[in-house]
């Protein structure tokens, strides 16, 4: 073939690459998509050291960001360190009230002792609450009336009974659930021979015999509520401020017969006994001032219901409110709110300070003169008791 003078050179002499460098960087800055000239592929060019430095750090900030996420999911997640470790449990501290002063029992729960044990036999026997894995029946109750009667947030119940957050939520849902069960049946009028005249008129020179048939008084009040941002000005009534607008009927015993929750602030009081007398699904019997005060007293988180529960729990808060309040009234044992105000016979509590907890007692602008119409009516019938009462 050499002979032939195709090839001058035998291309597996390696004297003819002695003077070349096969790792020349050179040799390879070059395009291999090139075109020619004029290609818009750029050359690419060796990095610094400097870059290379800068590069590696940038990795290593990866790394270390990465090995925190991990930390971080492992710490809470994996090696879970207990957080409620005071030796004083709910459990415990609920067996320290039960052998301690009557008045300790009272001051945490707005009841008595036998009122308590009652109501959580009551609740578990007869309305569905079921004792949990490692709270007691006696403990979720506690649980409830602690966070209704002092007006306490779910923090300050996990630090009392040493439970999580989702547990102090659950075990008291678990009780308004069965209260509000409760209620369907408490709070309705309580069988009295009707045929004789109630104590409470027959000894009143005002009341009998002008009242001799009345079995009871309707009056209506406004709560405090924190609605969905997008229906606050329907809860925006008279008193300036998003209310429940609850209407209440009531016997002589200061006891609920009657409740009707839900209602907007802005809903005139006539509109809504107006739909209770239409409404067939509403069994209306058909509360007063000194009612309403006994039962805003015992639980003040329902005067000034915090930010956070939705509406339909705030309406449930109150039938359940209702229903205890029934229930300790109609157990004929000794309570202190029901023992001054039966002493107390002419006795009219102030709404100051029960419906607000502002400062200077507004949280809003009171429109003067609303309701006018329904003022005219009350003052004709003061004026006419007071024309014909027997002296």
């Amino acid at each position: 073939m050499a002979g032939d003078g195709e090839y001058d050179y035998d291309i597996y002499d390696e004297d003819i690459y002695a003077d070349e460098d096969p790792y020349n960087v050179d040799d390879y800055n070059w395009d291999p998509y090139s075109t020619g000239e004029g290609s818009s592929v750029p050359i690419p060019k060796p990095r610094s050291r400097q870059q290379r430095r800068l590069d590696a750090a940038r990795q290593q900030r990866r790394v270390d960001a990465a090995q925190g996420i991990i930390n971080i999911h492992h710490d809470a997640y994996m090696v879970k360190e207990p957080c409620r470790t005071s030796a004083l449990t709910g459990k415990e501290w609920l067996a320290e009230l039960t052998v301690g002063h009557p008045k300790r029992m009272y001051q945490s729960f707005r009841m008595s002792k036998a009122n308590f044990f009652a109501l959580c036999d009551l609740l578990e026997s007869r309305y569905g609450l079921e004792e949990g894995e490692r709270v007691s029946v006696q403990e979720q109750v506690a649980i409830f009336l602690w966070i209704v009667g002092q007006r306490a947030n779910n923090r300050n119940a996990q630090e009392r009974f040493q439970h999580s957050g989702e547990t102090i939520s659950r075990r008291f849902h678990n009780v308004l659930h069965s209260l509000n069960a409760k209620a369907i049946e408490w709070i309705k009028p309580w069988p009295w021979p009707r045929e004789e005249v109630h104590s409470k008129i027959l000894r009143n020179s005002r009341y009998y015999p002008h009242f001799a048939n009345c079995i009871g008084a309707i009056d209506g009040t406004h709560i405090k509520a924190h609605p969905e941002p997008d229906q606050l000005l329907r809860w925006i009534g008279r008193k300036g401020y998003p209310t429940q607008n609850i209407m209440a009927a009531c016997d002589f015993d200061m006891c609920f017969t009657f409740a009707l929750t839900g209602w907007e602030g802005s809903a005139h009081d006539t509109r809504i006994f107006n739909d209770c007398l239409r409404n067939p699904r509403i069994q209306f019997s058909g509360p007063t001032r000194r009612t309403f005060g006994v039962w805003k007293a015992r639980w003040p988180l329902v005067c000034d219901i915090p930010v956070g529960y939705t509406m339909e729990t705030q309406r449930e808060l109150v039938s359940a409110t209702m229903a205890i309040h029934n229930f300790i009234r109609r157990s004929n044992m000794p309570d202190i709110p029901f023992c001054f105000y039966d002493r107390r016979p002419n006795f009219l509590p102030s709404d100051v300070g029960v419906e607000t907890t502002v400062p200077n007692g507004q949280h809003g602008r009171v429109i003067v003169g609303d309701d006018q119409d329904m003022e005219n009516v009350r003052a004709s019938i003061r004026d006419w008791i007071v024309a014909n009462r027997i002296r």
